[in-house]
């Protein structure tokens, strides 16, 4: 008897124990605010959670399958991000999140989310609305892992999307990604609460979608020899490209997509960007051929023969096979970038020109107004299965019908012309939502994404009506140089977080500062889920402030204020290197090296510590640096950045004339006046710069330096002439101007750098204004 009782006592204290070591599992607290931020957000103010445990329920409606499958999306996410394995159940219970469907919400993708201590209620209009409402719920979401409990603070949150329209597109016609991998990025897609994926099939690099009436289009169309190594390059790296999608397994992307609520819209893009189609069927073309699938990148001028009632014939086949695949109520038929070179001596076109009697007007030639025409034909077939036509924003070129919804790429400006032209427009420009834009791509951190989250889709010049048409936002990816998942998630990645605030998020509630705090976080998110983010926002900025007395202040910052290490002598910072608490001054040559150190989230498998990699500046002095510089003309509008100490603050170029490292002027001469602020002995002076011939932007034709002991009057010491560069000068390269002359002695000293101003005549652009841009000069 004894030894039972000993048994029972030693079995309780063991089950006392357990509970005991339960309830001191720490407790981890998520956040309302999330990426997107909804539109309504209010935290109870006395500290009260929900807590996710192992005996948590998700309660959904009897007989709805979508809401089911909203629940399992849900127990999912909590699963992979707290290591929870919740139940599934149509009774609400205590300690459940309950999914409802309440017309009361009044927005088709709005919900309205209540968090109370005892359960998570979370209620839409529709399945779609409360997907979003997950969405918000998983990112809320600690990331525990099983080592913490999870908890969602009390509160109430109302929600709803700015537009109808949130989009992303994937090119896959220069280089295939996998039905698998499509899907991972479509997940990628309905964390960031975006609704269409613009599926971009067929390119002058290969033919990727199946149509069964033309076979020939997958099987010569889908494989290129080669590809060409870099961008300009002579050299192909002789590895042949294929691959496509079966009709079949395009459906499957588009049931896994709306399973998501995420529509799939095909673009077939005609009548330029061809190439592909016609290896394929030589007689759709103007000449016959012979063509092959493209190797190298760009627009080509062998385009489908827009007069050819066969080529006609042809397009509306390939929509309607499209049409049966794809149940989007849009369908994309691009229409950009289509040279008319061979249409204007094409006897097919300048017949079907005469018959429909076109002629050149001031804004629209008789060959763009056939494009017009053509895509109009093609449009007929769209809007008789009840479906309307999506092009790219040169379509305008032509005077298209109304009924067209225009996707404005070519810059901001694109989107004020197609709404005054009575469109109903897409904003996706080139320079600011292009995310392979490889230009752009060279932004690093902060910068990357602020160039995104600070673009307004809403034309702000344009009537309250033409705002109305503004619809939706975009983000784009082309493959050119993208072949694989980390570069594609790289570009994607944390600059879709801001793409989807400014797609969902009331602009006035919009502020970089809150989504930076809030971005760590959904980094976080990428780390658990195993997604390759672009690392450099992890980085240190490092800010470099003239004081104009030959100092400058030097502070730290990240975007979500981690701690930061740094070193002044060159040598690698590390943990055990001066901790950064305030700014500091340097008056020396100088190179500057930080990390930053953060703690990984409690899921993290790896070191607990997260490091960055280094960033690094070295300042380099001459006497002009950190002196007082004032410009006697102007630097282009566009270019400015922070101003004129970008001239003289011992900072080189990054190679990236967009990074604010350089200043640009735009038909102008650069010409400048420093005050050394001592009597100072000098013989030279030189103009670093940056020249990419190819974006007009030219070096300089000459250098003058003038001196004077007053600011007032000035001697001229020195003026010597530059060639203009020739032609096939490389682009993206830096040249250092200079000047050498016999010792003066002065205290203001003006340098001017002459502009070429012009495009010379061997230029594409010839007697266009061009720009100079700088990132530093000086005296030595």
């Amino acid at each position: 008897m004894r030894k039972i009782q000993i048994k029972s006592i030693a079995l309780c204290s063991l089950i006392m124990l357990g509970i005991s070591s339960c309830s001191q599992k720490e407790t981890v607290m998520g956040n309302l605010n999330v990426i997107p931020l909804p539109q309504e957000v209010t935290e109870a103010q006395n500290g009260t959670s929900f807590v996710i445990n192992s005996s948590t329920s998700i309660s959904y409606p009897q007989g709805n399958d979508k809401m089911k499958r909203n629940a399992e999306f849900l127990a999912s996410y909590i699963k992979k991000l707290t290591g929870v394995e919740v139940k599934l159940t149509t009774s609400e219970t205590k300690n459940s999140i309950v999914l409802k469907i309440d017309s009361s919400v009044k927005q088709s993708e709005g919900y309205e989310l209540t968090v109370n201590p005892d359960n998570i209620v979370l209620k839409g209009s529709t399945e779609a609305g409360v997907f979003y409402g997950i969405q918000t719920i998983q990112k809320a979401l600690p990331i525990t892992d099983g080592k913490a409990l999870a908890a969602i603070p009390c509160g109430q949150i109302k929600d709803y999307p700015r537009f109808g329209f949130r989009g992303f597109m994937i090119d896959v016609g220069r280089h295939y990604f996998t039905t698998d991998y499509l899907k991972e990025i479509i997940d990628m897609l309905s964390l960031h609460n975006i609704n269409y994926f613009h599926w971009h099939l067929t390119e002058d690099q290969g033919w990727r979608i199946e149509i069964k009436k033309y076979p020939k289009l997958t099987e010569i169309g889908s494989i290129r020899k080669e590809t060409i190594t870099a961008p300009g390059s002579k050299e192909f790296d002789g590895k042949p490209v294929s691959g496509f999608y079966t009709q079949e397994e395009a459906k499957e992307i588009v049931e896994y997509a709306a399973e998501r609520y995420i529509t799939v819209i095909p673009e077939i893009d005609m009548p330029g960007h061809m190439l592909a189609a016609l290896a394929s069927y030589p007689e759709l073309g103007c000449t016959g051929g012979p063509y092959e699938v493209a190797t190298k990148f760009g627009v080509f001028e062998e385009v489908l023969c827009g007069g050819n009632e066969k080529t006609l014939q042809f397009a509306k086949d390939v929509v309607n096979e499209i049409m049966d695949i794809f149940p989007s109520p849009y369908i994309h038929i691009g229409g950009d970038e289509c040279p008319k070179k061979f249409w204007k001596t094409c006897p097919k076109c300048q017949n079907k020109i005469k018959e429909l009697g076109l002629k050149d007007t001031k804004q629209h030639t008789k060959e763009n107004q056939l494009q017009a025409w053509f895509m109009g034909e093609v449009e007929k077939e769209i809007q008789a299965r009840g479906k309307k036509m999506l092009a790219w924003d040169e379509i305008l070129e032509g005077d298209p019908a109304k009924s067209t919804t225009v996707m404005a790429w070519t810059g901001p400006k694109a989107r004020v012309k197609s709404v005054e032209q009575g469109h109903n427009t897409i904003a996706c420009p080139i320079t600011h939502l292009y995310f392979s834009n490889p230009g752009y791509n060279r932004l690093k951190g902060i910068s990357s994404v602020d160039r995104v989250y600070n673009f307004e889709p809403v034309p702000e010049e344009v009537t309250e009506e033409q705002k109305g048409r503004l619809i939706g936002a975009q983000g784009c990816i082309w493959t050119e140089w993208t072949k694989d998942s980390v570069k594609m998630e790289w570009q994607m990645m944390p600059r879709i977080a801001a793409l989807s605030e400014i797609q969902w998020t009331s602009p006035e509630k919009k502020n970089l500062e809150s989504f930076l705090k809030r971005l760590g976080h959904q980094i976080d998110i990428y780390g658990a889920y195993g997604y390759n983010y672009k690392k450099d926002i992890d980085d240190v900025n490092i800010e470099i402030e003239s004081k104009e007395d030959g100092t400058a202040e030097v502070s730290f910052s990240t975007f979500d204020n981690a701690d930061v290490y740094y070193t002044t002598d060159n040598s690698e910072p590390s943990k055990t290197s001066l901790k950064y608490k305030e700014p500091f001054i340097i008056d020396k040559d100088c190179t500057i090296k930080t990390i930053a150190v953060r703690k990984g989230f409690i899921g993290d498998d790896k070191a607990n510590d997260r490091i960055s990699d280094i960033a690094e500046e070295n300042i380099k002095y001459n006497l002009t640096t950190m002196r007082p510089i004032s410009l006697n003309t102007s630097p282009a509008q566009n270019y400015t950045f922070k101003g004129k100490s970008i001239l003289n603050d011992g900072l080189y170029g990054d190679g990236n004339y967009r990074s604010g490292r350089y200043l640009g002027f735009y038909g102008e001469n650069a010409d400048v006046t420093i005050d050394l602020q001592a009597e100072k002995e000098i013989s030279s002076a030189f103009i670093s710069t940056y020249l990419v011939p190819g974006d007009y932007i030219f070096g300089l034709k000459g250098i003058e330096v003038y001196t004077s002991m007053d600011g007032k009057d000035f001697t001229k010491v020195v003026s010597k002439d530059f060639p203009v560069l020739e032609k096939g000068s490389k682009n993206n390269v830096g040249k250092e101007y200079s000047v050498v002359f016999d010792k003066v002695k002065t205290r203001f000293v003006r340098i001017v750098g002459k502009s070429t101003a012009v495009l010379p005549k061997w230029h594409g652009g010839a007697g266009k204004t061009c720009y100079i841009f700088i990132d530093e000069l000086g005296i030595r």
